[in-house]
């Protein structure tokens, strides 16, 4: 008996560790996967397209600041983006179209809009058909219906100006647990609310009001509250009760311009429990009492993300502008740090819909068990073998080396389904490398020339990605220097492909900090590289450690020129780039001016700071306080020893300076000044 069981013993042993495995792959998944984003400016003036086109070419995550002026016609944004003003001091203003359904609509879950105006002959100003928004800031004018619910779930409105309007605020029947409060409203008719489980008020904050500390709930500003506020909080004696469209128990439902249906003390779904005294520019929150979460998520009244408490001028992060002090001074307002990105917005998800993962674990085991069969299974099929379906493939089976199984019924193989079958049959036994955002690498050996050659592809097979692949294709071919990447072949038949030198580690693969001198060579010979380029009128915009690789003999080598630019080429005021080692003129060109070579310089004293310090000199806990700490922090100073200490130091904070015209004027000048030191 035990000699017919055995056989079976290491099969179960699998199957345990295969479910093992997937079990804790989801849960990783649902708990720990961060969120990265693209952050996009667009002004009008020197922009291309429309703002429309920019939302629609955004992926989940990535954030829209827009310049201030006025931006005619309406907009859908159907993605998780942020979407707001790149100055809270000069907002941008969207004019909807007469006889439009919205200006703005809201058609997807987890959308932050803050710092926007919107007016224009629209029927509505904003108009959310989805849930879990945060919309903040945001003045609605003009309108027969200022903001409109249609079954909108678990959305924050706070501290938003709606004014002028036939109706302030209308909520349908589908549209509950919804949380306002810090709203200014003063309309011919507030609100008019057709369901219940509505919040009119935040849930317990720590704030100053005229000079002394409160905690407490905060509401909206009525302008037609007439209560009392005999302890000088702030904070209305008696409720403001809600008109509501709603039939109470033994009453009538109410109709426009008819008496509330309820008291302070009734629903506080249908009653403003902690109405404003003053303007909601009176009240500054301090920090938040209550937990993180939206209704939606806790169950109560909710909370707010962590205060940042500091102070901030001009642009904002990607965040929400939150009540200023009593008065406020020079234009300084203070910003809120959104909590769901880049963080873990799938918290409060696991917490709504907690029954969805028993049969997701349940899944995640028969996938395993599934899955594991089949690699320990299934065999490749060798390129023009006939297989069913080859004609249609544009992808061939690529065997990685590894060493063989002890155990010769183990299958060892490695799939790996990306090079194209025609780039395979030129570069047999290639092996996949890496990927970034628009290209796969693979390294592959080039028998006719005898050498290692890395083979770069496109990922997908479309217009705009062909277009930027071979944009990069052709500033890449004319660069020939020692310390770029050099370029051995490329083509666009039969497949879009570059064919250049292999390197096999980069900058990623160095421990930082380093030693003040390795540090300097290394940067020494990029400066030397982006010199060349600039000579040939080509500007990188890309400069980070994943581009740069480093060579057996420690050479470093510029990599990546996808991002660049040739001059007198027409610049899109679309661009993406790495957020961390971005230039203040790459986020907000309307204040910095636009790209140029003193970009690869700003991002060359990044580079040089993170190998010296062991970090990036602009951080923050979101893509909005990055982008708020590189537009107008000051990095902290170098802790460097050595007699050339203070001038490294001077030579990094150079490039570092916000304004283009303070820095380097050329490549040369930081060069000259290296030598100087010592490098």
């Amino acid at each position: 008996m035990a000699d017919r069981r055995s056989p079976a013993l290491p099969a179960r042993r699998m199957k345990a560790k295969e479910c093992s495995w997937f079990t804790l792959l989801i849960l990783c998944l649902l708990i720990v996967v961060p969120v990265s984003g693209t952050v996009f400016t667009y002004d009008k003036n020197t922009s291309g397209g429309s703002v429309q086109d920019l939302i629609n070419g955004t992926a989940n995550g990535d954030s829209i600041y827009l310049a201030g002026g006025r931006y005619p016609g309406d907009l859908t944004i159907n993605r998780s983006i942020v979407f707001g003003a790149l100055d809270t001091n000069n907002p941008p203003e969207i004019v909807s179209s007469d006889g439009s359904d919205a200006g703005i609509t809201l058609a997807a879950d987890g959308i932050t809009i803050n710092g926007v105006i919107i007016s224009g002959g629209a029927r509505c100003g904003l108009l959310v058909k989805s849930g879990n928004n945060q919309v903040r800031d945001v003045t609605v004018r003009g309108f027969s219906l200022g903001v409109g619910l249609e079954s909108a779930q678990s959305t924050i409105f706070a501290e938003n100006t709606l004014v002028n309007n036939t109706v302030g605020i209308d909520l349908d029947p589908g549209s509950r647990s919804n949380t306002f409060y810090l709203n200014t409203l003063d309309n011919s008719r507030d609100v008019h609310v057709a369901s219940s489980g509505n919040i009119w008020s935040s849930g317990s904050q720590v704030y100053q009001y005229r000079g002394k500390e409160y905690t407490g709930r905060v509401g909206n500003f009525w302008s037609r509250y007439n209560g009392t506020d005999a302890n000088g909080d702030g904070i209305g004696d008696t409720a403001y009760s809600i008109e509501s469209g709603i039939l109470a128990a033994g009453g009538q439902g109410g109709s426009p311009g008819g008496p509330a249906l309820v008291s302070g003390a009734g629903d506080p779904g249908l009653a403003d429990l902690a109405p404003l005294a003053s303007s909601p520019q009176s009240y500054t929150l301090v920090s938040v009492a209550a937990g993180p979460f939206n209704t939606s998520a806790n169950g109560g009244l909710p909370g707010q993300p962590p205060f940042s408490g500091i102070p901030q001028t001009g642009v904002p992060q990607q965040g929400f502008l939150i009540g200023q002090g009593n008065p406020p001074q020079s234009g300084t307002n203070q910003f809120l740090s959104q909590g769901a990105a880049p963080g873990n917005p799938f918290f409060p998800f696991l917490l709504q819909y907690w029954w969805v993962i028993p049969p997701a674990l349940a899944f995640c085991v028969i996938a395993g068990i599934w899955l594991g069969r089949r690699w320990r299974h299934s065999r490749p099929v060798p390129p023009g073998t006939g297989g069913a379906g080859e004609s249609l493939r544009n992808v061939t089976v690529v065997k990685t080396t590894v060493p063989p199984a002890a155990d010769a019924s183990q299958d060892r193989l490695h799939y790996a389904a990306h090079l194209p079958a025609a780039l395979e049959r030129k570069y047999p036994g290639a092996e996949y490398v890496a990927e970034g955002g628009v290209s796969r690498v693979f390294r592959a050996w080039d028998e006719r020339e005898g050498r290692e050659v890395a083979v770069k592809i496109p990922i997908r097979f479309d217009e705009v990605t062909g277009t930027q692949f071979t944009k990069e294709l052709h500033v890449w071919e004319g660069l020939h220097h020692t310390n770029i990447v050099e370029i051995y072949a490329a083509n666009i038949f039969p497949v879009p492909y570059i064919e250049m030198e292999y390197v096999s580690s980069s900058l990623t693969d160095l421990k930082f900090p380093l030693e003040t001198k390795r540090a300097t060579g290394i940067v020494r010979g990029i400066a030397e590289g982006l010199r060349y380029a600039h000579d040939q009128g080509i500007v990188h915009r890309d400069i980070k450690p994943g581009n740069i690789l480093i060579t057996a003999d420690g050479t470093p080598k510029i990599s990546d020129w996808g991002l660049s630019k040739a001059e007198g080429t027409k610049q899109s005021g679309i661009i993406g780039f790495s957020l961390e080692y971005a230039a203040p003129e790459q986020l907000a060109p309307n204040l910095y001016g636009e790209p140029g070579p003193w970009t690869d310089i700003y991002q060359l004293g990044v580079l040089f700071y993170e190998m010296l310090s062991g970090y990036v000199p602009f951080r923050g806990d979101g893509m909005g306080e990055v982008t708020q700490a590189i537009l107008h922090d000051d990095p902290r100073p170098l802790d460097l020893t050595g007699p050339d200490a203070a001038l490294i130091g001077w030579i990094v904070m150079r490039c570092l300076s916000k304004r283009p015209e303070d820095r380097y004027r050329s490549v040369t000048g930081f060069l000259d000044d290296l030598k100087k030191a010592g490098f």
